[in-house]
């Protein structure tokens, strides 16, 4: 899962990275140190969180993700005999546990 600190590292860590290209390639083009900076700097603040927004959507968009059989499991602590008897049940018909094992 992915945690809400996790994606704003990412985002400003990205931004970061894409802001001083996206300077770079301003100055080069314009050969204006100040807009440059200030085009730099605004799409990085502007960007940060359209990128955190955006992983946090994601984070309820469930393509391409593997879940783990048994994560569908609401057990309470401690386990009562039911919630063992459903995790024997459902290890069974995996194959996790059998004759040989």
């Amino acid at each position: 899962m992915e945690t809400k600190s996790r994606s704003l590292a990412k985002a400003v860590s990205y931004r970061i990275y894409s802001s001083v290209i996206t300077a770079a390639l301003v100055y080069i083009f314009t050969g204006i140190a100040s807009l440059a900076l200030g085009i730099g700097v605004t799409e990085l603040i502007v960007k940060v969180f359209t990128f955190f927004l955006h992983e946090r959507i994601w984070t309820f968009i469930r393509f391409g993700q593997n879940t783990h059989p048994l994560a569908e499991f609401k057990v309470s602590k401690p386990l009562t005999q039911h919630d063992k008897q459903e995790i024997e049940k459902k290890l069974s018909e995996l194959g996790y546990l059998g004759e040989g094992i």
